[in-house]
């Protein structure tokens, strides 16, 4: 069996380390993480390799040359540009020409390659996966497989409603070498994306090795210390020096008689370490490092020739090579310091703070952020939006923004609190740094956004509030994962172009963008139906400006209005519609004096009001009441069902139909449409419902561990026949229908069931609990 190690990434997460460093090249006890890949094969009678390389390749070839000191044979292929995993591959067709195992040279595995070798042949396959089971897989690509091991689904960087298994992919795989006719030429082409899902479409024989041993993907600062800790203790099967929790000395180290070493330790080759000083467990030092006198090491790596000066103190951090800490300096958890960077006599490195290389951080400075052009920051999207903490750090994710999305103009709305405000004038500036043009729409609800930029055909828009910054994409929907991730990244790393490096525009004052917005509400209502009926409505909203922009839409349309700041003024008369308004302005409830519309019926009627306006397929998240089927049979239409995941049943919506978008996510839009249709045949919310499919409805929540998620839903799956998998699980059976799905946010999974009767929804809501009771009760 031949190999080829992928070996071009930039390592763009572990940035500092990998500024000037190939992610291959970055050391783990002291030798290129790589170096341990070539180990294993070698140990499973490999003797030809190649690695393909883009990023700094001269860095790895010099390193390992003809791979003759390490045991192999070695060839390399160079991207002049990215090509994908597997086109990168596929450049070594010629190399090729037997059976290969694929391997990353960024991991850390003693996978038993000549077992999974085995299993390949057994099973005649063309490629074979390597999984492994892991407690959270959302930032790995889920594999599931049959009880025979062939793959029939793949999901890519899955949310919780696709975690239907704890199984990953590895990145190592063993193929024959007809994979390679299956990838195009010269041209990006991805293995987990593409070739892999494209092979089961096929039913080509794609198999899952599931291992046992020990693997580690290096992807970010945490992962790499980690990995340290695990080598030391003995967790990876792999030839590291020494003995596991021992420590190691490794030739040429000098170390002073009244230095104090804890195990498990590792000195590498020409290590200094003078009187006093303290090497704590689970501490690295590589070749030629120096620590002076009285300086205190835990859990911290320091690559060939870092220095720590008299007195300092490291604890969980990095300090890569040529760097130094001055005279009582000190750097804590999974902070950085880049390569030839030095920080100041009694400085302090915070907790995550990275500091790129050639930098130097003043004496007596208390370094919070990340010291590129920016600062500290471990952003994550939270339901669509980015927490700001200050307006510092809104400026820097309004340029994050700016850099990964490239606008071009960008449409900014805001709250009405003072805070959002201040916020609001932070991610203006912030904008123009990167030289977006801003045009400033002023206080406004997420609908009215979106509506302006659809009528203005902007590149973007950012709506901030007291708490958050949540961006939009041209089409006023949330942003994919893909490009969330990438605006988390530039924020963590700060690797945005330099401020005011293109023009600095002027921004632009949109005017009474709610004026704009009300105008396009009325050209779609039907206000004829309205004036004619007069309908008696009364309108809360918990703010001014979206109370204040209802009760002048509707008045308009024809309605007779009672605005109503506070919910028990909201008290309604007979023949009296109510109309309840979210802060956001996305959402609405209506009500008359006997009642208000649960959630099934609201959804009920929002589609009702889509199939009068003649559309024959309506979107809706797997989630929503299949009443709503029931109903679309009526008009001889369809549901479609989708992820309920914001962004991804927004972005769904638009591309049917934009109104349909506007019926689901703005609830003034909703309501007009609602109250005209209800309007034209003359019915009362009450009637409506009369006429409306009833299905009875159940939902509860059971406790389940982050890393029992997936094992669950895998174990659920297995036992139905030919369940829903588009989000989390749905199973229907014998007029009855249950979905399954994990939280996103918390530790539970959500369970909601329908029937004809309240009996049974409440049965099956119980068996599935019952069922998830079981499986978290019983060990794996």
């Amino acid at each position: 069996m031949k190999a080829i190690i992928m070996a071009g990434g930039e390592g763009s997460r572990l940035r500092p380390l990998t500024c000037d460093c190939p992610k291959p090249m970055v050391p783990l006890m002291d030798k290129p993480v790589m170096s341990y890949a070539l180990e294993l094969l070698r140990r499973h009678g490999v003797t030809e390799a190649a690695a393909t390389l883009q990023y700094l390749p001269d860095r790895i070839q010099d390193y390992f040359g003809d791979g003759s000191d390490f045991g192999l044979f070695m060839r390399y292929y160079i991207e002049k540009e990215p090509l994908g995993t597997a086109g990168s591959v596929r450049q070594a067709k010629d190399f090729l020409t037997e059976t290969f195992v694929v391997l990353s040279g960024d991991g850390v595995t003693d996978c038993d390659l000549t077992e999974a070798l085995r299993f390949h042949r057994e099973h005649n396959a063309m490629a074979t996966l390597v999984i492994k089971h892991v407690e959270s897989p959302l930032e790995y690509g889920v594999v599931i497989a049959e009880s025979d091991g062939r793959i029939s689904r793949f999901v890519e960087k899955p949310g919780w409603g696709e975690v239907f298994s704890d199984t990953v992919n590895t990145g190592i795989y063993i193929l024959e070498p007809e994979v390679l006719d299956l990838i195009p030429e010269n041209r990006a082409y991805d293995f987990g994306h593409e070739l892999f899902p494209a092979m089961v479409e096929a039913h080509l024989p794609i198999y899952a090795y599931t291992m046992t041993g020990y693997w580690c993907d290096i992807g970010d600062h945490s992962a790499y210390l980690r990995a340290h800790i695990d080598a030391m203790d003995g967790r990876i099967q792999l030839p590291f020096p020494g003995k596991p929790g021992g420590v190691v000395r490794m030739p040429g180290a000098v170390v002073d008689r009244s230095a104090i070493l804890e195990g498990p330790c590792f000195i590498g080759e020409g290590a200094i370490i003078r009187e006093g000083a303290r090497i704590g467990a689970y501490s690295v030092l590589g070749a030629d490092a120096l620590v002076e006198s009285h300086a205190s090491l835990k859990r911290a790596v320091l690559w060939r020739q870092a220095r720590m000066q008299a007195r300092t103190q490291a604890r969980g951090c990095v300090l890569t090579a040529g760097s130094c800490m001055l005279e009582e300096s000190c750097a804590f958890e999974e902070s950085v310091l880049g390569a030839g960077s030095m920080l100041g006599a009694r400085s302090t490195l915070l907790p995550g703070v990275k500091v790129w290389p050639g930098k130097r951080i003043p004496d007596g400075v208390r370094q919070d952020s990340n010291l590129v052009w920016g600062g500290n920051e471990k952003p994550c999207f939270s339901c669509g939006q980015l927490t700001l903490r200050n307006p510092s750090h809104a400026a820097r994710i309004a340029q994050s923004y700016a850099a990964a999305i490239r606008p071009g103009n960008v449409l900014l709305g805001r709250s009405a609190s003072s805070v959002a405000l201040s916020y609001s004038l932070a991610v203006e500036s912030g904008l123009m740094a990167q030289g977006a043009q801003v045009l400033d729409t002023g206080v406004t609800t997420l609908p009215q956004l979106r509506t302006m930029l659809h009528l203005l055909k902007a590149g973007g828009a950012v709506f901030v509030d007291s708490e958050g910054l949540r961006p939009l994409d041209e089409n006023g929907v949330e942003l994919k994962t893909a490009r969330k991730r990438k605006i988390e990244g530039l924020l963590m790393r700060q690797d945005y172009d330099r401020s005011f490096l293109n023009i600095a525009k002027l921004p632009v004052r949109a005017g009474r963008s709610d004026l704009a917005y009300i105008g396009h509400l009325l050209e779609q209502a039907d206000t004829e139906s309205l004036w004619r009926a007069r309908p008696q409505i009364a309108v809360c909203a918990p703010n001014e400006q979206l109370l204040s922009t209802a009760e002048c839409t509707l008045e308009k349309a024809g309605c007779l209005v009672r605005a109503e700041w506070e919910e028990e003024m909201m008290e309604l008369s007979p023949g009296e519609t109510g109309l309840w308004l979210i802060e956001s302005g996305e959402q609405m409830r209506l009500a008359d004096e006997d009642s208000s519309l649960t959630d099934s019926e609201d959804t009920l009627i929002r589609v009702w009001a889509l199939l009068e306006m003649g559309m024959k397929r309506i979107i809706l998240p797997v989630s929503a009441t299949h009443a709503a089927d029931a109903l679309a049979e009526r008009y001889q239409a369809e549901i479609v069902r989708v992820k309920g995941e914001r962004a991804h049943l927004m972005q769904a919506l638009v591309n049917e139909d934009r109104r349909q978008l506007m019926m689901q996510f703005d609830g003034l839009y909703a309501a007009l449409q609602c109250i005209g249709l209800l309007a034209k045949h003359q019915l009362t919310l009450n009637k409506w419902l009369q006429d409306m499919p009833k299905l009875n409805r159940r939902s509860r929540t059971v406790p389940v561990e982050w890393k029992d998620k997936g094992r669950v839903l895998s174990a659920l799956l297995k036992e139905e026949t030919a369940p829903d998998m588009t989000d989390g699980m749905a199973v229907s059976k014998e007029g009855c229908w249950a979905w399954i799905s994990p939280s996103e946010d918390r530790a539970e999974c959500r369970i909601v069931t329908e029937a004809k009767d309240m009996e049974t929804a409440r049965e099956l809501c119980d068996f599935y609990a019952g069922r998830i009771a079981r499986l978290l009760s019983d060990p794996r």
